[in-house]
């Protein structure tokens, strides 16, 4: 069954999407809707946004909602599946260009104008903790944690859904905002084809406004302070890594099993 979200009844729509709230970021995501896709090395593979929430403020939002985001040239919303209309998701289409097995250094997605109500907007989201949630191929970007298991000596990978907007800095007040993310879309490899298994978003805020990819291995760049300059670059890295270890009908796993260090 598939449909679109405003066509739903509001009152079925609120009521499961209630019910789904109280459970784990991982677990309301988790509503099995297809099989496996396969990706052959050159195929694109579509990085789609979808919404940030905060677990300190009961209210989602859709990621374009956020005025000091990039939207994308030619915006194209998917159908969604009946569990993702219950879930309350609002997926669109991106400028993100991933290409299977093809490496990134570094891309331009935009520069935005960061005008006075986008400057406010930046700084109530981050200081309210605002997670970003972006999918591909069904899986959300993900936060990496390495924990240990009492009597293991290898650290366990597991995944909480989502990224940070930004931090905030209580010593100097002052308000930074990731416009750099690094993506490693892991996969395991069948024959001539590949499943992705994994999707882990690193976010970093780096002071550009320039247009151009920043020198990310520079260690004296400095971040990007909202208020600070009246346009912002956002930018990205792709690395594609061979991962046979994680079965696609495990690649749940490392979100299900999710545990925060202390």
């Amino acid at each position: 069954m598939h449909c679109r979200f405003p066509g739903l009844s509001s009152v079925l729509a609120i009521g499961l999407s209630l019910g789904l709230g109280f459970l784990s970021p991982a677990l309301a995501f988790y509503i099995p809707s297809m099989g496996p896709q396969a990706f052959r090395p050159g195929d694109r593979v579509p990085l789609n946004v979808n919404r940030v929430y905060s677990e300190h403020v009961p209210l989602p939002f859709a990621y374009y909602d956020l005025p000091f985001v990039c939207r994308p040239s030619d915006l194209k919303r998917p159908w969604l599946n009946i569990g993702e209309v219950l879930r309350g998701d609002r997926i669109a289409s991106s400028d993100y260009e991933l290409t299977m097995g093809t490496n990134s250094s570094c891309q331009v997605l935009c520069t935005h104008p960061m005008t006075p109500e986008a400057n406010v907007e930046a700084e109530r989201f981050v200081k309210q903790g605002y997670l970003i949630e972006w999918i591909v191929d069904k899986l959300p970007g993900a936060t990496v944690y390495l924990t240990h298991r009492p009597g293991e000596e290898v650290r366990r990978k597991s995944y909480q859904p989502g990224f940070p907007i930004g931090s905030y800095n209580k010593d100097t007040g002052e308000t930074l905002l990731n416009n750099h993310v690094s993506m490693n879309v892991l996969y395991e490899t069948r024959g001539e084809s590949r499943r992705i298994v994994g999707f882990e978003v690193f976010a970093k805020s780096i002071k550009n406004s320039s247009g151009n990819c920043p020198k990310l291995d520079d260690s004296s760049m400095q971040p990007f302070v909202v208020g600070s300059l009246d346009k912002v670059t956002y930018s990205y890295s792709v690395q594609w890594i061979e991962d046979n270890s994680v079965h696609w009908n495990h690649r749940w796993d490392r979100y299900l099993s999710v545990t925060k260090p202390q």
